[in-house]
């Protein structure tokens, strides 16, 4: 029997000013959805992204694969879900995955890939808290 990884969901209506002239979501703008969520995520763990920079630190992202199974429409309620895939001393993997919860259909999906730095740019070990708290999520 395999184990479910726990996920963070928020639900997001889209808007209109996201919409391109075909009449979808520009797929640029998934990339806001997505960070919507990431930091509704920090929240909900209890680790807000404001104080990871309080720590003179942030997450960067050096890789972000996005797959578009369908297009998203004005004004539909979509679920946005993240979780953690894996996580390094340094480095950390979330998914995360658009969807109509009502017809259990994932329309978007990505991999982010973040390493954590100071402001100046080095990398550095993920805050120790931190870490403790993704571990309930992998």
């Amino acid at each position: 029997m395999t184990e479910m990884k726990r996920k963070h969901h928020i639900i997001y209506r889209i808007p209109l000013y996201e919409i391109d002239l075909g009449n979808a979501l520009y797929h640029g703008n998934y990339f806001h959805l997505f960070e919507i969520a990431r930091d509704d995520f920090w929240r909900s763990i209890g680790f807000p992204y404001p104080r990871i920079m309080s720590l003179g630190m942030h997450l960067t992202i050096v890789e972000l694969n996005c797959r578009y199974r369908k297009p998203l429409h004005y004004d539909e309620e979509v679920q946005i879900t993240t979780h953690v895939e894996k996580m390094g001393s340094r480095s950390l993997t979330l998914r995360q995955e658009i969807s109509r919860p009502e017809k259990n259909e994932i329309c978007t999906e990505a991999i982010i890939n973040m390493v954590c730095v100071t402001f100046e740019g080095k990398p550095t070990r993920l805050p120790e808290e931190l870490r403790s708290l993704l571990e309930k999520w992998k």
